[in-house]
């Protein structure tokens, strides 16, 4: 069996029972952590099935799985301290959809397996190239850790702010006094960094989809707007206030509010 059809059927295997668990436990919030635990899955069968370098190899499943593990674990940490309560945007759908949620949470959960299957696919060509690591992939490592390591940062900053303030102050500390989204921003970064470093294989450079998807939907679909309509609902005109100084995805020094006259 073709082994992109390989993973995907197992992907989509994992998402249904996934699917089943959620409507057990009346908490679809867990698709959160399966997609990022996920990635880890198809690129462990590439890596198995194809004769790519060993260097190249081993950077590859230290890439997927530093980002896999630590934005998975995060993520199940969050869900396990809010359970039994559901995520806001879940509970909305839920809401909306009504006696349709069962039926529509299947078809969002395998839109999950998508979405996992195309952020793979440039592992996928980098695996199959047995030349020697070149220039360009040590810059797409570069600019993937700096990533990684903004993302850790931003979220760590995040959270010793909320262990010391109430759930309404807003975050100003470090990197959120440059962006209201640091983390989603270095999160757009990793995935620069790797196609970055997959382009250098024959093919890589068409999976431009995987930097451009994920910047998409963390600016228009699952990250900025959410949470910019969540932080409006629950710190009011506080939070409108730093809308107007402070930068909503790329790190950047703080505005002057202009005065009403």
């Amino acid at each position: 069996m073709d082994v992109l059809v390989l993973s995907f059927l197992i992907l989509a295997a994992l998402f249904i029972v996934g699917w089943q668990v959620a409507k057990r436990i009346s908490n679809v919030s867990i698709v959160d952590a399966m997609w990022a635990y996920a990635l880890l899955i198809p690129i462990c069968i590439f890596i198995i099935a194809n004769e790519g370098g060993t260097a190249r190899n081993v950077i590859l499943l230290s890439i997927a799985a530093a980002w896999s593990l630590r934005l998975g674990t995060l993520l199940a940490l969050r869900i396990y301290r809010s359970y039994p309560i559901e995520d806001n945007r879940y509970r909305e759908l839920r809401k909306l959809w009504k006696e349709q949620s069962h039926r529509n949470f299947f078809i969002l959960f395998q839109i999950n397996v998508l979405l996992v299957f195309l952020l793979s696919l440039p592992f996928y060509f980098a695996s199959k190239n047995s030349a020697s690591l070149g220039t360009l992939e040590w810059i797409g490592l570069v600019v993937f850790l700096i990533g990684w390591l903004g993302e850790s940062l931003a979220d760590r900053q995040l959270s010793n702010f909320l262990k010391k303030n109430k759930s309404n102050k807003i975050c100003e500390v470090g990197l959120w006094n440059y962006s209201r989204h640091p983390n989603y921003f270095f999160e757009a970064v990793i995935w620069i960094g790797i196609y970055i470093f997959c382009s250098a294989s024959p093919l890589g450079y068409l999976c431009i989809h995987a930097p451009l998807l994920m910047i998409f939907l963390l600016t228009k679909v699952t990250g900025v707007p959410p949470a910019e309509k969540s932080s409006i609902a629950s710190k009011g005109e506080a939070y409108r206030a730093y809308q107007k100084t402070t930068s909503s995805f790329i790190p950047w020094f703080k505005k002057t509010p202009k005065s009403k006259n």
